[in-house]
């Protein structure tokens, strides 16, 4: 039980230490009859100052600071949004593209439709995330399976009737095997930085002898571990194999090889809250929430991790003229038949 709760403290202790740096965007989506659309993309300044908006800002947008400061959930943080950044057109014109074109979240590929259906007309919403899973150093299959990465990551299809206690068992498991999926992953990104520039026998070192190099050390550690700090760990652990002045050698090489493999955590540097004024009434989709009665979802890096994510929202508008057009010609055919009958009898 300790070790359990060892592993759940480090694991919530790497998220704190992401959430701390996380930056919080609100995207507000307002959706015309005509499928014209109006966004506004809400960010947060600590002082009040200008902020960055991580997507592309063309001609279409324009930036503005709020009147007033309000405050917007993001379920882990209560952000108050200072700036607004607002643009309208088509749903293509409006997307979010990312300045570096490498993180998912700003890469959406949404669309938008409607189905006329004489007494009612739909509106289908719909964005298409990329997931994370093909870009993480190793795979989680061993880990955990697909059904604990939707529960963990996204809080999908939770065990019913279970209380707090028991809940709280089955995601204390699931976070040892994340927690140490996180460790090896680590273990092997460094393994992989390091391979140019060892000799045979080295490279045999680093992928046989895991277990040595982990006993005894604490996982957060192992999280927060640097190049140099790596090596330090290797020529203590393993004075034999040789280890010791491969990072002072080729440090240059080595710290770049190092951003380039962590480029990734740049990911979990954002996170977003949607929300889609749809015309009529939201009727289906996965919205986890609602403002109103607009679906709201909240997508981040974490809900990536387990794959590709799709927002999907319909709703459905009354067309009041379509009952009237038919209400009138259900009458109009009511007096003719009894025209019909008045004059046979």
């Amino acid at each position: 039980m300790l070790m359990k709760t060892v592993y759940l403290l480090v694991a919530i202790l790497l998220m704190i230490i992401v959430n701390s740096c996380t930056t919080y965007y609100y995207v507000y989506t307002d959706v015309a009859k005509n499928l014209d659309v109006k966004r506004s993309v809400y960010a947060s300044s600590a002082d009040g100052s200008s902020v960055d908006f991580p997507f592309v800002i063309s001609g279409r947008w324009s930036i503005s600071k709020l009147p007033e400061a309000y405050e917007v959930d993001f379920c882990d943080a209560v952000v108050k949004m200072t700036h607004e950044a607002s643009s309208s057109g088509r749903v293509g014109d409006v997307s979010l593209a990312g300045k570096d074109g490498l993180n998912p979240l700003l890469k959406p590929s949404e669309n938008l439709d409607k189905r006329f259906r004489w007494f009612y007309t739909y509106y289908d919403y719909s964005a298409e995330f990329e997931g994370l899973k093909d870009r993480l150093p190793l795979p989680f299959e061993g880990y955990l399976t697909d059904e604990q990465l939707e529960l963990f990551f996204r809080g999908a299809n939770p065990p019913e009737g279970w209380n707090g206690v028991e809940m709280y068992c089955l995601l204390d498991d699931i976070n040892q095997n994340f927690a140490k999926w996180h460790s090896d992953a680590t273990y092997y990104v460094m393994c992989g930085i390091f391979k140019p520039y060892c000799t045979k026998q080295q490279i045999v070192a680093l992928y046989t002898l895991k277990c040595r190099f982990m006993e005894g050390m604490e996982r957060d550690i192992m999280f927060a571990m640097k190049p140099d700090e790596f090596e330090d760990r290797l020529a203590a652990v393993l004075p034999e194999s040789g280890f010791g002045n491969i990072y002072e050698d080729n440090s240059e090489a080595i710290d770049q090889a190092y951003e380039k493999e962590t480029e990734i955590i740049g990911c979990f540097e954002t996170a977003f809250m949607y929300t889609v004024n749809l015309p009529g009434r939201y009727v289906a989709g996965n919205a986890v929430d609602s403002l109103g009665s607009s679906p709201t979802w909240k997508v981040d890096a974490y809900r990536l991790m387990a794959g590709d994510l799709k927002l999907i929202a319909t709703s459905r508008q009354v067309n009041l003229w379509a009952f009237l057009v038919t209400f009138a010609a259900i009458a109009l055919l009511l007096q003719v038949f009894a025209k019909v009958f008045a004059k046979e009898s």
